[in-house]
């Protein structure tokens, strides 16, 4: 009777056993079918979540683009403004300086000493002095014909 009853004790334990694995994977298998509701339900709230940082990242973009191209237009008027005025003062700039270098011409100097004089390119006082010396043999011509 003893060998009956450690067998009897066992089956008991392994039946217990048994039902404890199957209570487990019931338990588990619950929690899979719930899981996914869950993850869905975060990443539904994720999602929702990153389009709201999203739209404020879009109007944080357009307002910093919207204030540089305010900023762009405001400073392209002040530069068209300040070009008109340079190109106001610019002729009578560019023709005071023309005429010291066609009056150093015609005292005798030449195109380097000019332009060491007046601190300008050798190449422009080269430029105007060529340019003043053919408009004088056009007018010479002209008076002989």
């Amino acid at each position: 009777m003893t060998t009956m009853m450690w067998l009897l004790i066992a089956v008991i334990i392994l039946l217990m056993l048994m039902n404890i694995k199957l209570m487990l994977s019931v338990k588990k298998q619950q929690i899979d079918e719930e899981e996914p509701a869950e993850i869905h339900e975060s990443m539904a709230e994720f999602v929702a979540q990153l389009e709201k940082e999203n739209d404020e990242l879009y109007d944080k973009l357009i307002a910093y683009i919207k204030d540089n191209e305010l900023q762009l237009a405001e400073r392209i008027e002040r530069l068209e403004e300040n070009l008109a005025s340079d190109f106001e003062e610019a002729p009578q700039l560019a023709s005071i300086e023309t005429e010291k270098m066609l009056q150093l011409s015609k005292q005798g100097f030449s195109s380097k000493q000019i332009a060491k004089v007046l601190q300008v390119d050798y190449g422009k006082v080269e430029l105007v002095v060529n340019m003043n010396n053919k408009q004088q043999g056009n007018f010479k011509e002209d008076e002989v014909l």
